[in-house]
């Protein structure tokens, strides 16, 4: 029994090098689809609040349309429906590019929901001061929707983290797929996933913790409202 424990911590342990491979790529999924999330979302968001309706509408299509399906789906349906667009995506830029939209349909709904809960007046007095509305979306409106915005986008955040094993589908050498690879070598499932596990985790956590510090540092004095400790 003991030796059999340490047989598997021993296999665990020498594991966490080639674990932590994986862990790289992940983190670099995460960090661009989120990337790309944000600047895709947030013109979506302004656009269902200021643009034109048709427009907005056209806007409204699209955030239901990737909000509704499947990721996985998404993934599918990049991957294997580029070359009949003529284009050539590997594994990795096509989960990258779904998970991507999904972030934007999801952070779109965060930005709009906190663009809207700028008060009004302030418009009116950007308005007579003689700003033009551009300029009043981007000077008034923005500083405060972006503060407002990180209570919620800490969701976003924890969500893209458990996505970001998705792509693991198509073969890319994220940590879940690392981790696949060692279980079919050493027949170890339960403490080796159970490690990629605890790295999710960690990610996890460690992101949660950089927004709190963020959502406060910059919180607006009596208008922030900062989550209880």
């Amino acid at each position: 029994m003991i030796h059999e424990l340490l047989h598997t911590l021993s296999v665990t342990w020498h594991s966490i090098p080639a674990i932590l491979k994986g862990l790289a790529l992940t983190l670099e999924i995460i960090f661009i689809t989120l990337s790309l999330g944000f600047v895709l979302g947030l013109p979506v968001a302004a656009v269902q609040v200021y643009s034109w309706r048709a427009l907005a509408v056209l806007m409204y299509i699209y955030e239901r349309i990737i909000r509704g399906i499947p990721v996985m789906f998404t993934i599918f349906l990049i991957y294997f429906g580029a070359p009949y667009l003529g284009l050539e995506l590997d594994a990795f830029m096509s989960g990258v590019l779904a998970l991507g939209l999904r972030s934007s349909a999801y952070q779109s709904q965060i930005f709009r929901g906190s663009i809207q809960s700028v008060g009004k007046d302030q418009l009116d007095a950007a308005e007579s001061l003689g700003m033009g509305k551009l300029k009043t979306i981007r000077k008034i409106v923005l500083p405060q929707a972006l503060r407002r915005a990180l209570p919620a986008w800490s969701n976003e955040w924890s969500t893209m983290v458990k996505d970001s094993s998705l792509v693991y589908v198509l073969g890319v050498v994220e940590m879940m797929t690392r981790a696949k690879m060692i279980v079919d070598r050493t027949g170890m499932a339960i403490p080796i996933f159970l490690t990629v596990a605890l790295f999710y985790l960690i990610i996890t956590a460690s992101g949660n913790k950089l927004l709190r510090y963020l959502e406060e540092r910059l919180a607006i004095p009596g208008v922030t409202t900062r989550r209880a400790q």
